[in-house]
């Protein structure tokens, strides 16, 4: 996190995706007046819980900088990963094993809302992206974090 509180010099949602953009590389869209991202061939996300998303993104940081996202109150953690190309879907068993442990791949198309907040009690950063060009895992990488972490076999 930030010793500086990276939004407060933002007064509108132009000002919060342009700053997402310009720093992070995010390809922020303004929905509603929120900045989102869109899943699909340059972006996915996979959804936890924050308790096993911490121990993910310990696992991830041998390796890979993860840029992951807090919902208001923490209930979910969404991490931002680069999908597969070509694009191919996670196959159903190892959905399966995930969704046993409330791990979700975002299907493409999905829209994900990004930070806009400093604050715990709005969309903030869980695990900020370093600025410059944005670096995401790639969703093998994630997966495979799931699966050491909850002490699986990776497929």
């Amino acid at each position: 996190m930030r010793s500086k509180a990276m939004f407060e010099g933002c007064h509108d949602p132009q000002e919060v995706a342009h700053l997402l953009r310009h720093t992070y590389g995010l390809p922020v869209q303004l929905l509603a007046g929120r900045p989102t991202i869109t899943t699909g061939s340059i972006m996915g996300a996979i959804v936890m819980p924050p308790e096993l998303g911490r121990k993910v993104l310990v696992q991830l940081d041998r390796n890979h900088t993860a840029p992951v996202i807090a919902d208001p109150g923490e209930r979910t953690w969404t991490f931002l990963v680069t999908p597969p190309s070509p694009a191919r879907p996670v196959e159903v068993a190892v959905r399966r094993c995930l969704a046993g442990h409330g791990v979700t791949v975002v299907p493409g198309g999905r829209i994900i809302l990004l930070p806009s907040s400093d604050s715990a009690l709005g969309w903030h950063w869980a695990g900020e992206p370093a600025p410059g060009v944005l670096r995401m895992p790639p969703r093998t990488a994630v997966i495979e974090a799931v699966h050491e972490v909850v002490g699986l076999r990776t497929y």
